[in-house]
Formats: structure tokens, C-alpha cells, sequence
């Protein structure tokens, strides 16, 4: 995941109130699949809190990313 692609998410939440979970709360949800929960543990930072939409977006890019 590169840095603009998660400044590009930092940017989009603002300063709205959400309920965002830490890496360790989602990878223990059952929302998510243990393939996606795979590609969750690359993308997702520890320090950072997502939404399950975010969450589930930059799950998304990383799997959408061209191949070089």
C-alpha cells in the first residue's frame, strides 16, 4: 500500500465521528474471511483504526494493484 494511497483514506475520513477499529479488532471480526483477514494483515497498519468500509476499500486497492 503506498503512502499517498493511505493518505488518500486519511484524507476522506476527516474529522467525522465513525466507528473505526483497531487492526487487532478487525482481524478478530467474523465480517471478514480468513483469506481477506490474509490480505488485511499486509494492508493494515497497527497504529491506524479503519472503518469496515475503509477496511474493506484499501483491501480492495491492494487486490486491484497492477502487477509490474
Amino acid at each position: 500500500m503506498s503512502s499517498k494511497e493511505m493518505n488518500a483514506i486519511e484524507l476522506k475520513r476527516g474529522g467525522e465521528d465513525r466507528n473505526a477499529f483497531g487492526k487487532k479488532q478487525i482481524m478478530g471480526s467474523v465480517v471478514f474471511s480468513p483469506k481477506e483477514k490474509d490480505v488485511l494483515e499486509v494492508v493494515l497498519q497497527e497504529s491506524g483504526s479503519y472503518t469496515l468500509e475503509e477496511a474493506k476499500q484499501l483491501m480492495m486497492l491492494y487486490l486491484n494493484k497492477e502487477v509490474i
